[in-house]
């Protein structure tokens, strides 16, 4: 057992679902917490972190996160990670192993008061590499299984989850009152939203006519009742009411398998073969007669073949034509009145920024528009002027040494240790060596041997990557400097747009600039300005010449073509 007198010990807990109790986090912390104490420890509140309601197939979490903020600190915030178990910080077999290594190399124990898993002691690596493998199959089971239920629930006729706009549920028990599913019903508080969604589009409504007026008139939109509901109404949902055959008293289960992201909360959607797909026709759910989806199938489909590619990919007008997003500012500017994405709509002469929710759902009163070419000359200007100001200069120089004697002081401390290892080795290397001289020829003192040749040879790479990297050559900027990096920012803002928006997302706070619409008709951008961010693009400048210069046989090196005068730190 751990030793945890005069320890800093941070505690974590986690629970998956937003049908657990809360006090599940509670009951995790106080049995983590009893723990410590028998071990001698104080626990330090500041060192608590927890998540709820989130899943463990993925170490995207706020509270785990800012537990990994903690211990990567130089030097690091805590001396040990005390959880209920091992599946408390990941049911993921790689993110498992991941973790394992990364606290190894912190020298960081993780307990599992549950499960009695210390990774500081001998054998750890075999049992959390069994436990992390029985909670990622666990993850798989609970998946087979859910599927099984919900397709059980498909066939026998009941809801499987969320349900289109028009419908609801209600539950269906058995004789001894229990509940054993819950019937589609007709909704006939939404189900004539749906009817005349129908009728204004067959009338030759556009989609966002429609959208507009259902604003306007604050019906209700899809959802409006669940947790996951809507500001009001978009084009696309209208789009795909008009293009759902569950109106018709077609209803189909599986068409889309979702798989999660590596790594991530992200799912994203699979066709699944169509074979697989559960299909029921139910004329008690029928909203929409046969002649009206008919109909406007069919306006839909003219209104697609005017609006889409051709067979020969030419596009038509108005057409999507697939390609990136070709504005540096698209995803950056956001409406200062109601914080929505500004977004590129066509005029007559030029590309103007609009506020998506006012375009879209007339839900906002800004209809300020904004010339996409503009601001962005305008936003560079300003760009440029701050780093024309000798101060903003002074304070990168300053910033930069700051980091250089950090960087210099950590690159030491590991020169200095991965100096011992290699000393240690080749101690151990001479002594096999003596060894076998001696007369010992076995197999195992050869492949020793052979184990610690290769160690050697890679502590010896690294040093040498070390000391290359502390004399390679840093420029601190100077004023003319800085405005020749940013004559090159402006051409890359030009040819290569979206590398570009990531670049210009790190000058501000949170990747964003908020603007506020002034009664005069223009516009006040407000932000926070990072200058550090320049140095972001000069090191990816330098790293693409250095490239370019080994593809093209020229020298980077000091002295060489692509050397510049400067100072450099030392080890």
């Amino acid at each position: 057992m751990q030793d945890l007198k005069n320890k800093r010990i941070a505690l974590y807990a986690r629970f998956s679902s937003s049908m657990q109790r809360e006090a599940s986090i509670d009951d995790q912390l106080r049995r983590c917490r009893e723990y410590v104490v028998r071990q001698g420890g104080v626990v330090d509140e500041t060192l608590v972190f927890s998540d709820a309601a989130v899943s463990g197939a993925s170490l995207q979490r706020p509270g785990f996160e800012k537990l990994m903020q903690v211990v990567d600190r130089k030097p690091s915030g805590v001396d040990a990670i005390v959880t209920e178990d091992m599946s408390r910080i990941t049911r993921d077999f790689a993110d498992s192993a991941r973790i394992f290594q990364q606290l190894k190399y912190l020298n960081i124990p993780l307990i599992g008061v549950a499960d009695g898993i210390d990774t500081s002691e001998k054998g750890a690596k075999l049992s959390c590499t069994i436990k992390s493998l029985l909670s990622d199959m666990y993850l798989d089971e609970l998946r087979d299984k859910t599927l099984r239920g919900l397709e059980g629930r498909a066939l026998a006729g009941y809801s499987t989850g969320g349900l289109p706009l028009g419908y609801r549920s209600e539950p269906v028990k058995d004789e001894y009152d229990r509940v054993i599913g819950h019937r589609v019903v007709l909704d006939e508080e939404t189900a004539p939203t749906v009817r005349r969604i129908f009728e204004l589009y067959l009338q030759g409504r556009s989609l966002e006519s429609i959208t507009r007026q259902f604003n306007a008139e604050k019906v209700p939109p899809a959802r409006a009742k669940t947790r996951h509901r809507r500001k009001g109404w978009v084009s696309n949902t209208v789009r795909n009411i008009l293009h759902n055959e569950a109106y018709i008293g077609t209803w189909k289960f599986g068409q889309r398998q979702w798989r999660k992201v590596p790594g991530t909360n992200c799912r994203r959607p699979r066709p699944r073969d169509a074979s697989e797909v559960i299909r029921r026709v139910y004329k008690d759910r029928v909203i929409i007669d046969d002649a009206t989806w008919a109909a406007t199938q069919k306006r839909l489909a003219e209104v697609r073949a005017v609006y889409v590619k051709n067979p020969d990919t030419k596009s038509k007008r108005g057409a999507v034509s697939g390609r990136q997003n070709a504005y540096p500012l698209s995803g950056i500017l956001f409406c200062g009145e109601c914080g929505a994405p500004m977004t590129i709509h066509g005029g007559t002469n030029a590309n103007y920024y609009r506020c998506v929710d006012q375009k879209k759902r007339g839900t906002c009163h800004n209809k300020l528009s904004l010339r996409e070419d503009l601001a962005k000359r305008r936003l560079l200007d300003v760009v440029e002027q701050r780093y024309r100001n000798p101060d903003a200069i002074l304070y990168l120089r300053k910033r930069i040494a700051e980091k250089l004697g950090e960087l210099s002081r950590q690159a030491n401390a590991e020169l200095a240790e991965r100096r011992g290892r290699l000393q240690r080795t080749e101690e151990k290397i001479a002594a096999l060596v003596h060894f076998i001289s001696e007369g010992d020829q076995s197999d195992y003192v050869r492949k020793s041997l052979l184990d610690l040749e290769a160690q050697v040879k890679a502590e010896k790479a690294a040093i040498a990557g070390l000391i290359s990297q502390a004399t390679m050559p840093i420029e601190l900027p100077s004023p003319e400097f800085a405005l020749r990096n940013l004559v090159a920012f402006r051409r890359q803002v030009e040819e290569d747009p979206v590398r570009a928006r990531e670049n210009l997302r790190r000058f501000f706070d949170q990747g964003r600039l908020h603007l506020l619409p002034q009664p005069e008709g223009y516009y006040v951008a407000q932000t926070k300005f990072y200058p550090m961010a320049m140095l972001r693009f000069l090191e990816e400048d330098r790293q693409e010449r250095r490239r370019f210069g080994a593809q093209n046989g020229l020298d980077h090196r000091p002295g060489g073509l692509w050397s510049r005068e400067s100072c450099a730190g030392r080890i």
